[in-house]
């Protein structure tokens, strides 16, 4: 299956989001009620329909693509480039802390949550238990020149590392160095969607805050053969 790549300089890009005091926009995203939601434009799993939408959950109120002094990164209901005034939707199947859905020009985008300053676990952020059909992962980050999905995870370790994840604790996000290493991990859910998250070895911390025991590297570089 052809791997269309995520963005490229993901690290840079969050570090300029949670820090950036001018509110800089590299990344799509939303923040709701504390929580802040990003956007991949290639995720390699199946786009949402209207089907796939629950509830309306809110309204954009500012965006940084309409007014960049006025919208900066981390206000509540604002948006990256969603206009205000965009209906946002909770995902069937999934809660609002972890999904949610904005519709624009009659296409539905998945947001889905980086970090969240209340969760204490894992499993705040990632709300995956019971929904990951599959694991790929690779080491480095995807960029638009990658064709290939990763290397699946066994079919023995998807439910472990799934559990290691949910059961991290959640500190604030830490930058990272483009020199420390990382795998790329992407959960193939039962819905036919993705997640893809970055993992960062030297410190044990996924993408978010949440740290996780060192196992999670051992059963990552099982599955690249090492």
């Amino acid at each position: 299956m052809r791997r269309r790549g995520v963005v490229a300089g993901l690290t840079l890009a969050l570090v300029a989001l949670a820090g950036a005091a001018d509110g800089q926009a590299i990344l799509d995203y939303i923040s709701f009620d504390g929580i802040d939601y990003i956007r991949f434009a290639d995720e390699p799993g199946r786009p949402l329909t209207r089907e796939d939408l629950g509830p309306e959950f809110a309204t954009v109120e500012c965006s940084f693509g309409e007014d960049r002094r006025g919208c900066p990164y981390g206000v509540d209901a604002g948006a990256a480039y969603l206009p205000a005034g965009t209906r946002v939707h909770a995902v069937r199947g999934h809660g609002t802390s972890f999904r949610l859905a904005a519709i624009w020009r009659d296409r539905v985008f998945l947001y889905q949550a980086w970090r969240n300053p209340r969760a204490k676990t894992g499993a705040e952020i990632y709300a995956i238990a019971e929904k990951v059909r599959s694991i790929d992962v690779r080491r480095g980050e995807p960029t638009a020149f990658d064709t290939e999905r990763g290397v699946p995870v066994g079919s023995e370790d998807v439910a472990a590392v799934v559990e290691l994840i949910r059961l991290g604790t959640v500190r604030r996000p830490s930058p990272h160095p483009l020199a420390e290493p990382r795998y790329w991990l992407t959960f193939w859910l039962t819905d036919g969607t993705t997640l893809g998250r970055a993992y960062y070895a030297d410190t044990s911390e996924m993408m978010g805050g949440v740290v996780v025991p060192g196992e999670l590297r051992r059963l990552l570089d099982r599955a690249l053969g090492d």
